[in-house]
């Protein structure tokens, strides 16, 4: 390794990934580059991957938490841990490509981000790329970046991003801690959106390289809280996505931005409900805005911090475009019609706001 390169080490979150956090270890260890040291981070698995881990990978440290405390809590818990100046986090199903992680580190030392993140591919499709990085969307959610596209249609330029997802990224240790991590009243889903507003928000800069490539196994995903397309929509993922989303526009926007977006808001919001009610979660609704309104002082708190600190003005961080939904969420052409026209009318709208954005 030359001297120009940094130390990587690795934080891998794990939750029950029985065989595929196995299969996550044996790709990081079939790596080119060199690795410091890898931490497992398991959130009191119950499938036995602490042993499994501690009797395949003697090199692998293991952090065994007495309590699942989250996929925020575990990465910053992991961070803190290492003891190198870059930080390569991993999900517990996310195989990376023998040369990955040299050409992530190679894109750090030329470009100087603070993340850097690969192309993500599915798998067993193979030839569908899940994201080459994410934009943060006006009406507060994340919108893949190529997302669910084929590979044949991409091209392997590297850039600037303006976010990514939490599967895989690459990043300055030291720099993410100081910017505090990722935020831990996140328990799992869009901490990825709030980390990358946050960063963002304070000038940091995010890099893809799509050459360096991932594989993202979805086939499992975690119960009750994945959704593949085919099977209900879990009422815990509906809970957390839309208190996650409030949280994030409440900490991150502008008022003026709150203020000028409320008529594409609020007709979201009723839209939200009605088709999560539709799926039968109604209660996820309602659960989401008591929780925001019981824990309205913790919010506040967050947000003044973070309108104190922040250096980039929204209209700069947010992104337009079709309404960001996960695949198979949409069924019957009248729905899908009406995400259709409810998105046409709100990107008009965006278009004409975003000079006045905050």
């Amino acid at each position: 390794m030359s001297a120009a390169a940094p130390a990587v080490g690795v934080v891998v979150v794990n939750y029950n990934g029985g065989d595929r956090v196995l299969r996550v270890l044996d790709a990081l260890q079939r790596q080119r580059h060199p690795l410091a040291e890898i931490i497992v981070v398991d959130n009191r698995s119950t499938d036995g991957s602490v042993d499994h881990i501690g009797a395949r990978f003697a090199r692998v440290r293991v952090l065994a938490l007495d309590d699942n405390v989250g996929l925020s809590a575990a990465r910053n818990i992991g961070l803190g841990a290492l003891g190198t100046p870059l930080a390569l986090l991993v999900d517990h199903d996310i195989y990376v490509e023998d040369r990955c992680i040299g050409l992530m580190v190679a894109a750090f030392v030329a470009q100087r981000p603070t993340v850097v993140c690969p192309r993500i591919r599915l798998v067993p499709e193979r030839d569908i790329v899940q994201a080459e990085g994410a934009s943060p969307h006006f009406i507060g959610t994340f919108a893949l970046r190529h997302g669910f596209a084929d590979i044949r249609s991409l091209s392997t330029v590297a850039g600037e991003v303006d976010g990514c997802t939490g599967a895989c990224m690459l990043m300055d240790r030291e720099a993410v801690i100081a910017a505090g991590g990722f935020e831990e009243l996140f328990f799992f889903y869009n901490e990825d959106l709030e980390f990358s507003l946050r960063l963002r928000a304070l000038g940091h800069r995010f890099w893809c390289d799509p050459a360096a490539e991932v594989f993202h196994e979805r086939s499992v995903g975690t119960p009750g809280l994945s959704f593949r397309g085919y099977e209900k929509y879990p009422q815990r993922r509906a809970y957390m996505t839309m208190r996650n989303r409030l949280v994030t526009m409440l900490i991150h926007y502008r008022l003026r931005t709150l203020l000028l977006l409320l008529p594409v808001l609020i007709p979201y919001e009723l839209a939200s409900f009605v088709a999560i009610a539709r799926k039968g979660h109604a209660a996820a609704w309602f659960q989401a805005w008591g929780w925001l309104l019981s824990h309205s002082l913790v919010v506040v708190t967050r947000r003044r911090r973070m309108q104190r600190l922040r250096r980039v003005d929204d209209r700069a961080l947010l992104a337009g475009g079709p309404l960001p939904l996960a695949p198979g969420f949409v069924t019957g052409r009248i729905e899908a019609w009406f995400v259709q026209t409810l998105s046409c009318a709100m990107n008009n709208y965006w278009a004409f706001a975003r000079r006045w954005v905050g």
